[in-house]
Formats: C-alpha cells, sequence, structure tokens
C-alpha cells in the first residue's frame, strides 16, 4: 500500500507525525471493516489479528485491513464462542482468547480497545526499554484516567497539542470499555463505531491549540 500501514506511521521515528484528525478518520474506517466482518456478512468473522500492522493505508490514508490469515469463522447457533488454540500478536490478545483458547468477536473488541490507546498515545502496545511500570502501554494508561487531571500526560507529544481534549477523553473511555476483562461488558464493534464518530464530531469543534487562539 502507498502510506505502508498504521504502525510505520504511530512508531517510526523517521515518518511525520500522523495529524490528530487523520488518525480518527483511519481508526473510524478500520471499526467500520471491523463491524462488517462481524455482522455484515452471510457467516460471522473472527478476525483474531487485529493490530496497527495490520491496517494498511492508501494514498489517501484510507484504511484497510490485511492479513486474515488468523480469521475464523464464528460460533453457531446459540454458542458465543468457538475454541482454538491461542494464536496471534502478544500484546493484542484478549485475556480470555489467552487464558481459555475461547475467542468471539468481544475479543477482536480487545484488540481494538489496545490500537486506540497505541492511536492516542504513539506508544507500542509493549516496549520493554521502557521504565517497568510504562512496559505494558494498557497497564500503564490506568494512571491517567480519561476524567483525570493528569490525563493528557498519556497523548502523545508529537501531536504537540494539536488534538481536542474532549475527543481524546472519549476516545479513551472507549478504549477502556473495550478492555474490560468481561467480554460480554464489551461494546460491539458497531457500538465503537458510534463512539469515534461522536469522537470525530467533537474534534471538528477545534483542536486545543485552535480553541487557545480564538
Amino acid at each position: 500500500m502507498p502510506n505502508k500501514s498504521l504502525e510505520e506511521h504511530l512508531f517510526n521515528c523517521s515518518m511525520p507525525t500522523l495529524p490528530w484528525k487523520t488518525r480518527l478518520n483511519i481508526i473510524l474506517g478500520a471499526a467500520q471493516g471491523m463491524a462488517y466482518l462481524h455482522k455484515g456478512l452471510e457467516i460471522q468473522v473472527i478476525y483474531r489479528d487485529f493490530k496497527s500492522s495490520n491496517v494498511l493505508l492508501d494514498k489517501d490514508f484510507n484504511p484497510k485491513l490485511s492479513d486474515f490469515g488468523l480469521a475464523r469463522e464464528g460460533p453457531i447457533g446459540d454458542r458465543s464462542h468457538v475454541s482454538t488454540e491461542p494464536i496471534g500478536t502478544y500484546g493484542y490478545a484478549a485475556p480470555e482468547y489467552v487464558e481459555t483458547g475461547r475467542v468471539s468477536i468481544r475479543s477482536d473488541v480487545w484488540s481494538f480497545g489496545v490500537v486506540l490507546y497505541e492511536i492516542l498515545t504513539g506508544r507500542r502496545t509493549v516496549e520493554r526499554n521502557r521504565p517497568t511500570m510504562e512496559q505494558r502501554l494498557i497497564d500503564w494508561v490506568k494512571q491517567f484516567p480519561a476524567d483525570g487531571k493528569r490525563f493528557s500526560m498519556i497523548i502523545d507529544p508529537r501531536l504537540r497539542s494539536k488534538y481536542s481534549l474532549t475527543a481524546a477523553r472519549r476516545i479513551a473511555k472507549l478504549a477502556d470499555s473495550c478492555l474490560n476483562r468481561n467480554a460480554r461488558d464489551r461494546p460491539t464493534m458497531s457500538e465503537v463505531v458510534e463512539s469515534l464518530m461522536l469522537a470525530i464530531q467533537d474534534s471538528d469543534e477545534g483542536t486545543i491549540s485552535e480553541k487557545a487562539k480564538s
């Protein structure tokens, strides 16, 4: 793809900083793709490997989901999950999948929550070169709740305040709901899409720096 992957733009220091609204448009498009896999086909598809490196970007930064090698057909009838040997990328897999081998569309939602925090922070899900308390992204961000005064400390510093704090808080809360330990309490991807559309509306009201000038 012309613009490689979301991973490249978030974590490769040689790449230009990915603007805030571009990040939101990319993650919204990815969410819509996931929602289609879960509900838009004759069969339910569990992606099983959602991560920033599997979100490819075309010349206009429109996202395309890639690498369906681990995808599985969803459960049939009244079953809520399928059982399989845990395979995937460390740091993105849902706890119930890692611990029991049970995977469902809600497992994909967990992985999506991890990527939401990557979008916000510009940090990888696991970074061994950081201090112990900061190595695992989803543990580190718990120190900075979305409604807390210190929340802005987690935002990717490369954005240089060119983002909507209201939208960022909304996305963090959405990510937290995606990362619920109880899979049944996670939102559906359709609900994720709705929340992201609201975040984009928040961002359209202006970035922090734009408001400061007004």
